[in-house]
């Protein structure tokens, strides 16, 4: 069953849920701590604390590009007219929505410090099992997370129950294992974006933070949202089939999820699917290849969906597919994975952002992501390296738009250094550089209406120039676990 209390040396179930209090769930590499058995009963626990020192430092949020361009004449004052002005997507700073809107920015550079967790946040688990025939277990787990950053730097909220320091329970399922496979229910990781999450944490950041996706509260990325894709965390049931041959296939249905104050309508469980296949060639060669996808249908409540009136019916798609490889050769470990989809957000699927579909019409845009990640193991020792890049696709109706400039790349380039002290406690160092690009407004002016109506924007070829935003991350910490 691959949970996350069953995770071992080659796997891992992660999770972001964007838009809640929490970005990532995963398992560190070692057995459950067992508490106690009795009467063929055993509880056990699981879990981690970890705590980071990172500097970030780097350019500010970009400001829109200025638009040059020669505007047309008032013919009735013979002044010439303003030129559009325009918005950068993430500019507003909503949460994982494009770049790294901060308020530490000052300048136009960027400069900030945190005590804050890192790629997994503080985890603290417990699971309950039996045996109910020799070829049937029963179990039940929970997995609470929380954050150790004070939450905005304001300390005014971090104290009682705020929501800086509450848990947040992550998973919490019933399931049962058998010679026929496994069954699980209730809240537990998604599937689409599995394999690069599982790259990630397993040879990236498993003791490391990466890229912080947002400065207040939540746990870190890693490489997500710079190629990597997160599976989310939802109520659902799924199904994983024994092993054949090393062949596996894995089928569940989740909970919908609605994008608030655009696409509401979910009437239908979203289903998600993997299949893959591992084997160990020799002693010191191992290789596992895996394949995902998702579906989910959207609708708008009320029949006709409002700024897209050429569709009466009001219904759309979120779909994607992705895939990955893992190979480990005596030391060296490499991991490849990609997906493409619409409607996914650069993050993980079904993001809510002004980056996932447009503002006015609703349409999905598409979206590609890349990742690579390469590790060494030499004993207590691990070196890593990795590069991601994520595409945000333009819209037909994003290239007459003079009033955004749309996200069109986030990339990251990774490196990291982690030594084990102990069998449970490792310190690392990491450096995360964090790149956006934007397309840059469509080029444009204002000119006099010929029918002598108001002035109107005229879009001309190209774009303004596209603006950009590089910060760069240096993580110092600790990782303890169970």
């Amino acid at each position: 069953m691959t949970t996350l209390s069953s995770v071992k040396r080659r796997g891992v179930v992660c999770g972001i849920t964007l838009g809640a209090l929490l970005l990532l769930g995963a398992r560190p590499a070692s057995a459950d701590l067992v508490l106690f058995e009795k009467d063929g009963w055993t509880f056990y626990t699981d879990g981690r604390v970890n705590s980071f020192l990172s500097l970030g430092t780097g350019n500010d949020f970009p400001s829109p590009s200025p638009n040059t361009n020669t505007p047309g004449v008032d013919p009735t004052t013979g002044m010439p007219f303003d030129n559009p002005t325009h918005q950068i997507i993430g500019g507003g700073g909503a949460y994982f929505t494009a770049g790294f809107p901060n308020d530490q920015g000052y300048g136009g550079k960027y400069l900030g410090t945190r005590v804050r967790s890192g790629f997994l946040g503080t985890v603290l688990a417990f699971g309950m099992k039996r045996q109910l025939t020799e070829w049937t277990t029963v179990k039940s787990y929970m997995s609470l997370w929380g954050t150790s950053q004070t939450y905005a730097r304001d300390r005014n909220n971090d104290g009682g129950l705020s929501t800086s320091k509450g848990f947040d329970a992550r998973e919490a399922w019933i399931g049962i294992d058998g010679v026929w496979g496994s069954f699980l229910a209730g809240r537990q990781g998604g599937i689409l974006g599995g394999i690069s999450t599982e790259i990630d944490f397993t040879y990236g950041h498993n003791y490391g933070l990466g890229l912080p996706c947002l400065e207040i509260y939540y746990p870190a990325c890693g490489h997500i949202g710079t190629g990597a894709l997160g599976p989310g965390n939802a109520a659902g049931f799924s199904y994983v089939t024994p092993s054949m041959g090393g062949f596996h296939i894995k089928a569940a249905l989740y909970d919908p999820v609605r994008l608030l104050g655009a696409w509401e309508r979910v009437p239908y469980p979203r289903p998600e699917g993997a299949m893959w296949f591992e084997r160990r060639i020799s002693p010191a060669i191992w290789f596992k290849v895996q394949a995902e996808g998702m579906y989910q249908f959207m609708g708008q409540r009320g029949g006709a969906k409002i700024g897209r009136m050429d569709d009466p019916h009001a219904t759309d798609e979120v779909w994607g597919v992705a895939g990955g490889a893992r190979l480990e050769a005596g030391p060296f470990r490499l991991g490849l994975s990609a997906f493409r989809g619409k409607g996914l957000g650069s993050y993980v699927a079904l993001q809510n952002s002004p980056s996932t579909f447009n503002s006015a019409t609703y349409n999905f845009r598409y979206f590609t992501g890349l990742y690579a990640q390469t590790a060494l193991v030499f004993g207590s020792e691990q070196l890593s390296a990795g590069i991601g890049r994520v595409k945000d696709d333009l819209l037909p109706e994003d290239k007459t738009d003079a009033g955004t400039s749309n996200l069109k790349y986030q990339t990251g380039i990774s490196a990291a250094f982690y030594h084990r002290v102990t069998p449970n406690l490792v310190v690392g160092f990491d450096y995360f550089m964090f790149r956006t690009d934007w397309w840059g407004a469509p080029n444009s002016h204002v000119v006099a209406d010929p029918n002598g109506g108001p002035p109107i924007t005229e879009i001309l070829p190209g774009f303004l120039k596209p603006e950009k935003q590089i910060v760069h991350l240096f993580n110092l910490g600790a990782t303890f676990h169970w």
